[in-house]
């Protein structure tokens, strides 16, 4: 008996301990598309590292924005030494009256050496492995950020001391080409206009022949010029964006928003909007415009199609099933782009729809569509 009570004694917590963690529920994870997943939580350029860091993973290129599998740190390249003067050169003083030229390059920095034009499957980790300069250099050299859009034919910024190790899958292109500068010629001065003395006036005399008056020749009124056009001042700033982009789209299929935008989770971001709806249901676009890109090079994505409109303002579809539009192509609102799919890294029918803005430069950011949408 005593030994059955000590037996007892020993087994009754163990078995309550079991009962108590059988009976936790764990908490369960929102499930989101594959491509919004590893997405860092506050964008922009990462702190450099005390060494430099191994070469960046290859990427697909295209439409998704670059730098969003994670932040990469690199180590910035210090500036490159000036060059030797040549040899044979007699070194003279400028004259004290003639102005000295100044140089300056049309580029955003003034170490760059190089331009390189990007090609169909670049990317900038590409053409940073293969010049060997650092992503973030490349970015702060060219004004771009971990979320830009690059497109064919963009040129890049390269420093002087970039080295280039030959062609690859994602840097594909020529050689880079040597930046020229501009040189600012001084204005000559204006040579100062005498202005011709006046004619003597001639007083006839009192007993002379009287002068006849001349007709007053009137000079015919001047047509009214036309009205100079002012260029159209773009904002900013969101609340100028979303005002001058209210009531301009249309949804390009009204169902139920899956995935909203923005920041959804530590490692998860989503660019656009997600839109469920049947299989084979039309997308329509959500404005006017011309087609710049169909194809499926972000894998994640699927079949893609970006459209431009006016005013600075692009957007974008993914995840179609078929694509009833080309590269070129203008589109009227609410002709059909596609079909609703499931291409790309999704597991079920939807819709990834972003809509992207620029006031003058080439990299169009997004923002939260339905603050446009009716």
């Amino acid at each position: 008996m005593r030994t059955f009570k000590r037996i007892s004694v020993l087994v009754l917590p163990v078995v309550l301990a079991a009962a108590l963690s059988a009976c936790t529920v764990m908490p369960q994870t929102p499930k989101y598309p594959i491509y919004m997943e590893n997405r860092p939580v506050a964008e922009g350029p990462q702190p450099a590292a005390a060494e430099p860091s191994p070469a960046p993973a290859e990427e697909p290129t295209g439409i998704q924005p670059l730098g969003s599998k994670g932040g990469i740190t690199t180590t910035e390249l210090p500036p490159p030494p000036p060059p030797p003067p040549p040899a044979n050169t007699v070194a003279t003083k400028p004259l004290p009256s003639a102005p000295k030229p100044t140089a300056t390059l049309p580029v955003h920095d003034s170490r760059a050496g190089f331009v390189y034009t990007l090609q169909a499957k670049d990317t900038l980790f590409g053409v940073s492995r293969r010049f060997g300069v650092p992503v973030q250099t490349l970015y702060k050299m060219n004004g771009l950020a971990s979320d830009s859009v690059t497109h064919i034919g963009q040129k890049i910024l390269l420093p002087e001391t970039a080295k280039d190790k030959g062609t690859e899958t994602y840097a594909s292109g020529p050689a880079p080409e040597r930046v020229k500068a501009v040189v600012a010629q001084a204005d000559a001065p204006k040579p100062a206009v005498t202005p011709p003395a006046p004619k003597p006036v001639v007083t006839a005399p009192v007993a002379a022949t009287p002068v006849v008056a001349k007709p007053v020749v009137t000079a015919p009124t001047p047509a009214p010029s036309k009205p100079v056009e002012v260029a159209k001042t773009l904002p900013s700033d969101t609340a100028g964006i979303v005002k001058l982009g209210k009531g301009r789209f249309v949804w390009p299929y009204k169902g139920n928003v899956l995935v909203r935008y923005g920041q959804l989770a530590p490692n998860v971001r989503n660019d656009g909007i997600n839109i469920g709806g049947p299989e084979g249901a039309d997308v329509v676009a959500a404005d006017e415009g011309t087609v710049v890109y169909v194809g499926d090079q972000v894998k994640e994505l699927g079949n893609t199609v970006y459209i431009r409109h006016s005013d600075g303002f692009y957007t974008g579809y993914s995840h179609l099933g078929k694509v009833s539009v080309k590269s070129g192509q203008k589109v009227a609102q609410g002709q059909a782009v596609g079909t609703m799919g499931k291409s790309g890294a999704v597991d079920r029918p939807q819709l990834h729809f972003e809509v992207r803005y620029t006031p003058s430069s080439e990299i169009a950011k997004p923002f939260d569509p339905t603050l446009v949408l009716p």
